[in-house]
């Protein structure tokens, strides 16, 4: 980031909204940026929101493929989302510690909505 992102001050409202749209995938990231549209840490983590349920809706449809092979379709399947767990609480952790966390594939996703 920027080093005039680094020193922009992030107010617990601010961090309430970021929590709020990493909370809630897709619809937590829009309501922030139509209801606090001049929040940056808020608008940044909207953008990694909409790009991590870009991320859930292409493992979902993997998921659903390989439920065609046997057991080893449903293992990798439960691996796919304990993984896409285990990056949602980390956000979760990072939104509210006012990181700008930068996970690869969603943040380069994000990238390319104009974060």
């Amino acid at each position: 980031m920027s080093s005039s992102t680094e020193s922009y001050v992030i107010s617990d409202d601010e961090k309430l909204w970021a929590f709020i749209a990493w909370l809630i995938p897709l619809i937590g990231g829009i309501l922030a940026l139509i209801l606090k549209p001049n929040y940056k840490f808020a608008k940044y983590w909207s953008y990694l929101s909409i790009s991590f349920f870009v991320i859930i809706i292409v493992a979902d449809v993997i998921s659903f493929g390989l439920h065609f092979i046997p057991i080893l379709g449903t293992i990798i399947s439960i691996l796919i989302d304990l993984g896409l767990l285990i990056v949602w609480i980390l956000g979760i952790l990072k939104s509210l510690q006012k990181v700008y966390w930068k996970p690869t594939v969603i943040y380069d996703i994000a990238k390319l909505l104009g974060i």
